[in-house]
């Protein structure tokens, strides 16, 4: 068969969620599958995957107005910083007039690289198209093609007061067309498979296949690794961890509200990890104006790299999320040895299983007492701590490859 995937989240100078899930299933699928032929597909350059299959190739839509594009779209950014608090008339409506003409050729490119995807995949006869994200999908389709698609969470019809309005408003205009469309779609999860029977009503057949944490990325470090991490980025005591997008959803407020009542505060740091998502000020000022605002410490973006040690280094894990798809920073932080407290909702029960202490994620008093007992109970910590490391080993992203290669089989 031939194997048209869309890879657009490829294309970012770094990649979290859906990026690093394209990622490795195109690398492991490049080691399983000797018999198919692929063409990967991106709107922009395709960063972070080596291909080295003979068997797959990389289609790239370099022409005019994809260029003319991204020099708008650079210039605008340009201008933004530029400006930056001392704007006067003439700066904001130039800045003004480059945002507009962005969007307007946003939308039109969207358009061409349609008509210029269907082309193609008339062109090299593919059999199946891999539409890696449900909210965006071509508009037209020049061939008869059977198509998959990806569902990772359903965020925007459970807790759309946690996304931001122009995300919530493409995705509830687009996703459920585009899921009906589909001869395929794969969760990445059970209970996100569950959801989207229960919550859509769609007759479109789903495969649930669970996420993994890559073994080369995330595992124990050595205490010299680690010491070397936490003096990069401050990190002066021993700390409390949560790796997340810094965004409503994550229920970071909840785990502030429960560090600052946590009797043992003093003596451990409350490191957030992750790059700012979609969050009001209003958290960053409730950390300034609290009274744990010098125990408190946001890296930013993390390099893969560093994340091992990160995790190996952290008395405890805390992932207090309102709502996951799947729940890999659960996995991640277990298989790198670190005992887990997280939310017993959604798909982390999938995850998580007896390995990790699970509870109400608006249970901020619970939480609390959770932390406080595990961090005061050492062989607490090291019993949670070997369970993961059992539980990890259940997730792996060849199994994961070796499914979904299964699913894409069964199309012929």
């Amino acid at each position: 068969m031939r194997i048209a995937v869309e890879t657009h989240a490829l294309s970012q100078d770094n990649i979290t969620g859906v990026g690093n899930v394209i990622l490795h299933y195109l690398n492991e699928l490049q080691k399983i599958d000797a018999a198919n032929e692929y063409f990967i597909y991106v709107m922009d350059d395709l960063k972070h995957l080596a291909i080295r299959n003979p068997r797959w190739r990389y289609v790239d839509f370099n022409y005019g107005l994809k260029r003319l594009r991204m020099s708008i779209r650079n210039r605008w950014l340009q201008l933004k910083s530029e400006g930056g608090t001392d704007m006067n008339i003439l700066l904001s409506s130039r800045i003004l007039l480059f945002r507009l003409s962005k969007i307007m050729l946003e939308l039109f490119d969207e358009v061409v690289f349609s008509l210029k995807l269907a082309s193609s995949l008339r062109k090299y006869k593919i059999d199946i198209y891999v539409g890696t994200s449900t909210y965006y999908y071509p508009y037209f389709f020049f061939s008869t093609v059977k198509k998959i698609g990806f569902l990772y969470d359903l965020v925007w019809k459970l807790y759309p007061e946690t996304m931001e309005f122009g995300n919530k408003a493409r995705m509830k205009l687009l996703t459920f067309r585009n899921m009906r469309k589909l001869d395929l779609l794969v969760s990445i999860s059970a209970n996100t498979k569950n959801d989207a029977h229960e919550l859509l009503n769609l007759n479109t057949r789903i495969e649930a296949i669970p996420l993994a944490a890559d073994g080369t990325i995330f595992y124990p470090a050595d205490g010299s690794t680690v010491s070397a991490v936490r003096k990069k980025y401050g990190i002066s005591k021993k700390y409390i961890l949560s790796v997340c997008t810094l965004e409503p959803r994550k229920n970071l407020k909840t785990l502030l509200a429960a560090y600052r009542i946590l009797p043992s505060r003093r003596e451990y740091q409350l490191v957030l990890v992750g790059m700012t998502g979609w969050i009001g000020s209003d958290f960053f000022q409730a950390i300034e104006s609290s009274d744990v605002r010098d125990n408190v410490l946001i890296t930013g973006y993390v390099s893969t790299a560093e994340l091992a040690p990160i995790y190996t280094g952290a008395e405890l894990f805390v992932f207090p999320t309102l709502y996951e798809g799947f729940g890999l920073p659960v996995l991640e932080a277990m298989q790198c040895g670190c005992p887990v407290i997280t939310s017993n909702t959604s798909s982390i029960p999938e995850v998580a299983g007896d390995a990790a202490l699970m509870l109400d994620p608006e249970d901020m008093t619970g939480l609390a007492e959770s932390m406080e007992k595990i961090l005061k109970n050492a062989s607490l910590r090291k019993e949670l701590a070997k369970k993961g490391l059992r539980q990890s080993k259940l997730f792996s992203w060849e199994k994961s490859a070796r499914r979904l290669l299964q699913a894409l089989e069964s199309l012929r």
